[in-house]
């Protein structure tokens, strides 16, 4: 498998740049939120693939329950099942990042040279995020 679409998520592996692109289609229930999160990881183990593009644009009404559950439940069984670092560059709509930013429940951007079993940076546009990820697989490659 490949990819995977629900009325309120689509994820597709993209072989030639490694990537695995989530794309969440609206505001989710936490069943919802909780079986799209197991279909990309289940698509990434299959794949191998480490670094994820998530457009969480249009998915509202995140709550604490939520994040908890991302950080404490979720975010814990990537390491275990990929074997290595994933990289993971949200796409947020700015008024979203912004909530983030100010939310002291939510981690921030950690530095590129600290040591994590995963590493979340936050985007309001693509193609920086794109860039970070593709400067991530670079990094990755050397350090093989």
């Amino acid at each position: 498998m490949d990819s995977f679409s629900t009325p309120y998520l689509d994820v597709t592996y993209h072989p030639d740049q490694q990537l695995l692109h989530g794309h969440w289609k609206r505001g989710v229930m936490p069943f919802e939120l909780q079986r799209g999160y197991a279909a990309i990881l289940d698509i990434a183990a299959e794949m191998n693939c480490r670094f994820w593009l998530i457009d969480v644009r249009r998915r509202t009404g995140v709550d604490a329950s939520d994040v908890f559950w991302m950080m404490e439940d979720f975010f814990p069984r990537v390491y275990p099942r990929l074997g290595r670092t994933a990289y993971v560059a949200l796409l947020m709509a700015p008024h979203h990042l912004a909530g983030a930013m100010a939310n002291i429940g939510i981690p921030q951007n950690k530095p590129a040279s600290q040591t994590l079993p995963y590493l979340i940076q936050r985007f309001t546009e693509e193609a920086p995020a794109r860039i970070w990820l593709e400067e991530c697989l670079q990094q990755d490659s050397v350090e093989r």
